[in-house]
């Protein structure tokens, strides 16, 4: 049975992902995560930080922690500097290739930078290790954390109509998981700010894989828990997103966005490359899937 899963899916790993997007009750995600990390442990993670108080970790309630503007410009723009030499793609239109920022084509809606390009950025890990992210992580995993991806995208305006992520939906990575994102550029309601239904983390309504429309999830949820996180450039959120959230489709601004993701596990349907750095300062369990 099992070597014919895996002729099906092509490893234990994308049977183990493709198995707990099945499950769709959430106590029993829930009880699932905890045996996950009753199996992995906890670390002391210290040393200096970005965040400049505690905060709250809301991420089993409302879903997410808004820690406001925590980047200073100056290090934002060299962040982007360092990204806009960088050439970047549509996952949903391949064939269009790689290109630079400068070059995006008219067609693309979103365009993705590459993981292993990312992981090359000082400024972009050093966030991602951040002792005090790790520890907000790790107290909503219940584990210590995997950064089981990095990603940076751009989203570009003037498009006629929402593709993909643009809808509603839920994130099914993992058991638990939760998401770090960081403005790159000033989102307004015009760039496409991120958008996220409070109190739908737990909720057992609407748990089918799908692309859901903003009235089915007003219907559900209600209007007033419809969240838009607008922000100057160096605004910083975590999101638990198995909540219902998208990215508004902008209307005259682009948007650039960092994330990082912190999971139990890794993500099955990754293709995990490891880029090699010298002297690694960093946890190398939390940094397994992208650095060695």
């Amino acid at each position: 049975m099992i070597r014919k899963l895996i002729n099906r899916f092509g490893s234990l790993s994308k049977i183990k992902f493709y198995y707990q997007r099945s499950v769709q009750d959430f106590d029993k995600r829930e009880q699932i995560s905890k045996k996950i990390a009753s199996k992995i442990g906890k670390e002391n993670f210290s040393g200096s930080s970005i965040l400049d108080k505690e905060y709250n970790n809301s991420l089993n309630s409302l879903g997410f922690i808004d820690f406001g503007k925590i980047i200073n410009i100056e290090e934002v723009n060299n962040i982007k500097k360092k990204l806009l030499s960088l050439k970047c793609c549509d996952p949903y239109r391949p064939e269009l290739g790689d290109f630079l920022h400068k070059d995006i084509p008219s067609a693309v809606h979103v365009a993705n930078y590459k993981r292993s390009d990312l992981a090359k950025i000082p400024e972009i890990m050093d966030i991602a290790n951040d002792p005090e992210i790790l520890k907000l992580a790790q107290n909503f995993l219940g584990a210590k954390p995997t950064i089981s991806n990095i990603n940076c995208w751009w989203s570009m305006p003037n498009k006629d109509q929402a593709e993909q992520a643009q809808f509603f939906h839920r994130d099914v990575d993992d058991y638990k998981f939760c998401k770090l994102f960081l403005y790159l550029t000033d989102v307004t309601l015009k760039s496409g700010p991120h958008v996220y239904v409070q109190n739908s983390v737990s909720s057992n309504t609407l748990t089918k894989i799908k692309r859901y429309s903003d009235k089915e999830i007003e219907n559900h949820f209600g209007k007033e828990n419809v969240l838009y996180f607008t922000g100057d450039k160096g605004s910083m959120f975590m999101v638990n997103t198995y909540g219902f959230h998208k990215g508004l489709l902008p209307k005259k601004e682009e948007r650039l966005l960092l994330q990082v993701q912190y999971s139990l596990q890794d993500i099955g349907i990754e293709n995990y490359n490891p880029i090699e750095i010298s002297n690694i300062k960093y946890d190398k369990y939390v940094n397994r899937l992208i650095l060695k």
